[in-house]
């Protein structure tokens, strides 16, 4: 007999194969029941909807994305400037996933949003820290006279317009060589690296 927590990372894992197969308005309750092999009231023991399965499962998929964002920005052997290509490799590979997987595109604006402001927070602590170790090994400097964590925000929010900017349409933005070397300037607007 499966334990509770075994049962519960079991429907989370299981939901995760449906709703990257057919998208979150396509999967029912039923399939991702299916699909784990419970019943009807293990489901409902550890998630009041499939809304509620969803988050679990989105919250499940952010730690693994912040994790590899984690480690490229702790890597004591990058550059900044290979930090920020080896950030655009990870952005690009999940991008794919969110959207041609999950079908994030189809999602409602509301869940979008939050996802958003979620993986933009996910990325806040691991920058601070790589930041702070560019800076003491004098790799970076800052123009601007604010903690790690405030130059992090910066960074993060400022590459963010940089992506988003309105001409860049898609996932294959990531691609983009000329994504790189506006991402590239704006950094070294803010901070100047060595």
């Amino acid at each position: 007999m499966a334990k509770r927590g075994e049962t519960r990372e079991n429907i989370i894992d299981a939901a995760t194969k449906v709703f990257f197969k057919y998208g979150f308005e396509r999967t029912s309750v039923k399939m991702i029941l299916e699909e784990a092999g419970v019943v009807t009231g293990s489901f409902y023991h550890f998630f009041p909807s499939k809304e509620a399965l969803f988050e679990a499962v989105i919250e499940k998929y952010l730690q693994a994305y912040s994790q590899r964002i984690g480690d490229i920005l702790s890597d004591e052997t990058l550059s900044m400037d290979r930090i920020i290509d080896k950030i655009l490799e990870e952005l690009n590979h999940t991008s794919k996933e969110y959207y041609l997987k999950l079908q994030g595109d189809k999602l409602h604006w509301t869940v979008q949003a939050s996802l958003h402001v979620i993986t933009i927070e996910t990325l806040v602590e691991p920058l601070a820290k790589a930041l702070e170790r560019l800076r003491k090994s004098r790799e970076i400097e800052s123009s601007l006279n604010v903690d790690d964590t405030s130059l992090a925000r910066i960074l993060i929010k400022g590459m963010e317009a940089v992506i988003h900017n309105g001409n860049d349409n898609g996932i294959e933005c990531f691609d983009s060589e000329d994504l790189r070397e506006r991402l590239m300037e704006f950094c070294e607007r803010i901070i100047m690296i060595r």
